[in-house]
């Protein structure tokens, strides 16, 4: 069943660095998906230590930030800002250092998936700046996604996850869809949208729910579902994990294209951009 979290609601305890808030945990929801929210405050350091699960570190408030980034034995330093995070594969670190004003850090982390090949080089964490990456347009121009992770974007060699921003126009709308998993996983992948901006509902088979800012809509694999913007749009962060799945659109077959932002096939049109 679809579930909408509020994230406000759930208990926000102190940490060395600040505090703390988890929306998601495996021994809470039954969840391989850790979600949480870290309130870092100002001059002080959060450590994502060595881990056997992938993770992942966003900024979604924050200025003049320092992550350090250490993969190989080898460490990097970035000057980062909010919309700039840092994907870490198993047994990378990362610390993210709060300069004058506190920092909001979203914090995601799945277990590594190993149900389909990744070829001979090892995938690699990376720093990544949102604005930077490329970004996606649907077939009606009304929603618009920028991966920070994705197989077939070329930015990670990994299948663990998917994970990114959405952009709905205003009364922008998804359509009627669902996940299920592929013939090549036995896991049944787990989806989620953290709205951030803006209103809106999602529909099921069972009715349907409002959403907001907080919202954390946690979809299971098997359950139709659909998106739709109210007149504020949405701007949100979407979630699937193991990107090992298959997507059905109902009544609406192009809904699954997805356009490469900035480009021109020679038609007028951006360019079609390929995946499975």
């Amino acid at each position: 069943m679809i579930e909408v979290i509020n994230a406000e609601s759930k208990p926000r305890t102190s940490m060395a660095e600040g505090h703390g808030r988890d929306i998601l945990a495996p021994s809470a929801d039954g969840t391989r998906v850790h979600v949480g929210i870290r309130e870092v405050e100002p001059g002080k350091t959060y450590r994502l230590a060595p881990s056997d699960r992938t993770q992942v570190v966003y900024i979604l408030e924050g200025t003049d930030v320092k992550v350090t980034h250490t993969k190989g034995g080898a460490a990097a330093d970035h000057a980062a800002q909010r919309r700039m995070g840092v994907y870490l594969e198993p047994g990378e670190e990362a610390t993210v250092t709060a300069s004058a004003t506190p920092l909001v850090l979203l914090l995601v982390t799945v277990p590594k998936h190993t149900g389909k090949a990744i070829g001979n080089e090892r995938p690699a964490g990376y720093f990544f700046e949102e604005a930077q990456l490329r970004s996606l347009v649907d077939e009606k121009q009304i929603r618009e996604r920028t991966f920070w992770v994705n197989k077939e974007t070329g930015l990670s060699g990994s299948w663990d996850l998917q994970l990114g921003r959405m952009y709905y126009a205003p009364n922008g709308y998804s359509p009627r869809h669902v996940h299920n998993k592929s013939a090549s996983s036995a896991i049944s992948p787990e989806h989620f949208y953290f709205i951030e901006k803006g209103t809106g509902e999602v529909k099921h088979d069972s009715g349907s729910n409002p959403v907001g800012p907080g919202s954390l809509v946690l979809i299971p694999a098997g359950e139709w579902h659909q998106l739709i913007a109210s007149d504020t749009g949405l701007d949100y962060i979407e979630f699937q994990a193991p990107f090992d799945f298959v997507t059905t659109m109902d009544r609406d077959p192009l809904g699954k294209n997805w356009y490469i932002k900035g480009t021109d096939d020679g038609t007028g049109k951006p360019t079609l951009w390929v995946q499975s």
